[in-house]
């Protein structure tokens, strides 16, 4: 899911950015990366859980730069649609750990 971001970093658009914006955009490109690595280390139950607060804040950083990174019309309610479908798989799951 990171890797939108950093397409935008390396691209020719952000050329004229800052490079704050920039590192800013590689920063939010490694962190779903590495938390979902950080999810194969814990148990199940936690594990959902990050993955399901990892997908809820990346999309609420995607609504805050959609803007600046001048992202194509179809890309924010195909991934408004891709994390509820993700959201909704991982709180079944979730849920059938649960209730046994």
């Amino acid at each position: 899911m990171g890797a939108i971001h950093w397409g935008v970093a390396i691209s020719s658009t952000a050329i004229s950015s800052t490079e704050s914006q920039n590192s800013q955009y590689l920063i939010a490109s490694v962190i779903p990366g590495l938390s979902a690595w950080l999810a194969l280390l814990l148990p199940q139950t936690y594990a959902l859980t990050l993955l399901m607060i990892g997908f809820i804040v990346l999309i609420i950083y995607d609504w805050s730069v959609e803007k600046p990174q001048r992202l194509p019309d179809w890309y924010m309610p195909m991934r408004n649609r891709l994390t509820i479908v993700v959201l909704m798989c991982l709180t079944i799951t979730q849920l059938s750990l649960v209730i046994p």
